[in-house]
């Protein structure tokens, strides 16, 4: 069909590899709703912290920056995770490694739970599904 910019069907996946792919995606979901929960509470502590710094606790200033910074990093990650998910649904395993490496580390830094969990998808389960290490692939079929 010429004229569709539609990329080719993907290969059925292998034994094995659904069960992985499928954990790796479940982890994705929870560290999605994970990092919106973690960026609604970075900014409401923000907002409290920025209460009491204005009341007068001036030594609280950075921690109100750091708790927006915290806010707006997982509501990032939040909007990222569903590109994430489209890769790894797509097979590109290491595409969507080096994609999640950045907001990984900025995740641990500024939400620690949705980064350890990015890191924890990113280094275990992509790793196996990019490598193949214990996976077994159908053969091709016989050609006529």
């Amino acid at each position: 069909m010429e004229g569709t910019d539609l990329p080719p069907p993907a290969a059925p996946p292998g034994i094995g590899e659904s069960g992985k792919l499928r954990s790796a995606i479940d982890l994705l979901n929870i560290s999605k709703v994970l990092a919106l929960i973690m960026g609604i509470v970075g900014f409401l502590i923000a907002l409290w912290t920025g209460v009491d710094a204005a009341l007068g606790y001036v030594f609280y200033v950075p921690y109100v920056i750091y708790w927006v910074i915290t806010g707006i990093v997982n509501l990032l990650i939040y909007k990222q995770i569903p590109i994430f998910d489209t890769m790894v649904r797509g097979r590109r395993y290491t595409e969507a490694k080096d994609n999640m490496l950045v907001w990984a580390v900025l995740g641990v830094i500024f939400g620690f739970i949705v980064g350890l969990l990015l890191l924890l998808i990113m280094f275990m389960y992509l790793d196996e599904l990019e490598h193949g290490s214990g996976i077994y692939q159908a053969p091709p079929p016989p050609q006529y």
